[in-house]
């Protein structure tokens, strides 16, 4: 039991660094028995840092951690399980071809006297185990057939089923819709009531004030405040974050797009995916795609940048009837693509920010003999770094130790060194604070002024409404609507994502 006034672990004085970056400096902060403790702070304010400091996969420079009041020295990953503290990360480390019993249970399954795999008795215990957290998923079915918040489920169940008394959660609700974030929200509640303590990671503030019962802000590696969630605002969080006043996150409202059509899409079809999507694309427009998760949003917008074949249906650029098979013939006519999964899609991690920035502009770096050279190079990567803010000690930092937002803006710089006519998003702003977003919003509505025309998919509303010119909202794979400016509101919207249109 605690022994310090329901304390349960303590993290006191913990500094480390990297070369050239002190990610954290002198950061404290204690999680009481039975409460969830929200972590938030911008981008590169060191929240992952600390938590894998706390799981074992990193040794702080200096500082101490306490668990029911004695100093622990965590040696691994695997000696922060046994110590019962379990780290659930944004992407799932469940093994997607095996049952849901075989992960909870995985490396520990509990064996006949023969030694073989006990599967009624793993089964059974996955199953009372899954009761009793109100998870309505069955044990036997395959790991890689469960949505994304189901899976979120699973990987709670596993850190119980290890007897775990501190779960870290990192970004739990990025990739799940409302509804199941209600229901997660809902297991939380179960399981600290069951003593289980929480350290809840989002940059989703409202989140905050549904299920945490403190907050501890991070700044630039520091640990800022912390208060009782019941005793601060949206606004006080957002202020200890970023250091100042955020104002309107969207930016300025007050400009139109062009009457031009630069793109038309007419009856689109892949088969099991989306059909009959029609839409139109103007100069300098920013054109939404809403809808919920599964809608079809993201399988659109992928085939008009050529990574996948339509069945049916007809893309006219520029008043011309165009057939794009590929990424690079896109590029070619003037289209590219940021992905939603930015991290293994539109920037390379083990590359430097130079040869991120360059990699689609090599002839332009290239010298009389064929040869990449090194000042067109830095030069072309300097420009591009400048222009969109992108912090980053040096232009050799791999791009794998940048922030999300600095990666989010990296994957940006890289798309537009090729000047595209149009530019398409995918969820730009998910897992970035609120201090990005705004930085991000910022240069989405420039590139706009400038004449760009650019598809936005978003799963989060209010940047639906502020950011966009007109909105097509998708259920099951059609088109449901295409609202005008004057026309959006959060209700109008939801409405239309469940087909009740």
């Amino acid at each position: 039991m605690p022994s310090n006034n329901g304390i349960l672990l303590e993290m006191n004085n913990i500094s480390k660094s990297f070369p050239g970056v002190q990610a954290l400096d002198d950061v404290s902060f204690s999680l009481k028995e039975g409460e969830v403790l929200a972590l938030v702070g911008e981008n590169g304010a060191g929240k992952s840092t600390l938590i894998k400091i706390l799981s074992g996969s990193y040794k702080a420079d200096i500082g101490n951690i306490k668990i029911n009041g004695d100093n622990i020295d965590i040696k691994g990953t695997k000696h922060s399980i046994e110590l019962g503290i379990s780290t659930i990360y944004q992407e799932t480390s469940l093994v997607q071809e095996i049952t849901v019993a075989e992960n909870i249970y995985l490396g520990r399954q509990p064996t006949t006297r023969f030694g073989r795999i006990d599967w009624n008795t793993m089964n059974k215990n996955a199953e009372e185990l899954l009761k009793s957290l109100s998870i309505n998923v069955s044990p036997n079915v395959l790991v890689t057939r469960l949505s994304a918040a189901q899976q979120q489920m699973v990987e709670i169940a596993k850190a119980l089923s290890v007897d775990a008394k501190i779960i870290i959660m990192d970004e739990p609700t990025a990739a799940i819709t409302e509804e199941d974030t209600e229901n997660l929200f809902n297991i939380i509640r179960e399981i600290v009531k069951k003593g289980v303590s929480v350290i809840y990671i989002s940059h989703r503030l409202k989140e905050i004030f549904q299920i945490a019962d403190r907050v501890t802000v991070l700044r630039d590696g520091k640990t800022v405040k912390t208060m009782d969630v019941e005793e601060s605002d949206e606004n006080s969080i957002v202020r200890y974050m970023v250091g100042r006043e955020i104002g309107n996150i969207f930016g300025d409202e007050s400009y139109k797009s062009e009457k031009e059509v630069i793109l038309e899409v007419k009856n689109l079809t892949r088969r099991g995916q989306y059909r009959d999507v029609s839409f139109t694309l103007r100069k300098g427009e920013i054109f939404g795609f809403s809808g919920l998760v599964g809608a079809g949003r993201s399988e659109v917008v992928r085939t008009i940048f050529g990574l996948d074949r339509p069945d049916s249906g007809e893309i006219i650029l520029e008043g011309e009837k165009v057939k794009i098979n590929s990424s690079s013939e896109a590029i070619g006519k003037g289209i590219t693509f940021v992905s939603e999964d930015r991290r293994t899609e539109s920037v390379i991690q083990g590359f430097s920010v130079r040869e991120n920035v360059t990699i689609l502009l090599l002839k332009e770096v290239l010298n009389k003999i064929g040869l990449i050279s090194g000042n067109k190079e830095k030069k072309l990567a300097k420009k591009y770094v400048e222009r969109f803010s992108v912090k980053t000690p040096t232009l050799e930092q791999l791009a794998m130790y940048l922030s999300g937002g600095n990666q989010q803006k990296l994957a940006l710089a890289k798309c537009l060194s090729t000047s595209p006519k149009i530019l398409i998003l995918d969820e730009p702003t998910k897992g970035i604070d609120v201090g990005a977003k705004k930085e991000i919003h910022t240069l989405i509505k420039n590139l706009a002024k400038e004449g760009m025309a650019i598809i936005l998919v978003s799963s989060e509303l209010p940047e639906i409404i502020g950011m966009c010119h007109r909105v097509m909202v998708m259920h099951e794979g059609r088109t449901v609507k295409i609202f005008e400016k004057e026309e959006l509101s959060e209700e109008e919207l939801i409405h239309a994502a469940v087909g009740n249109v």
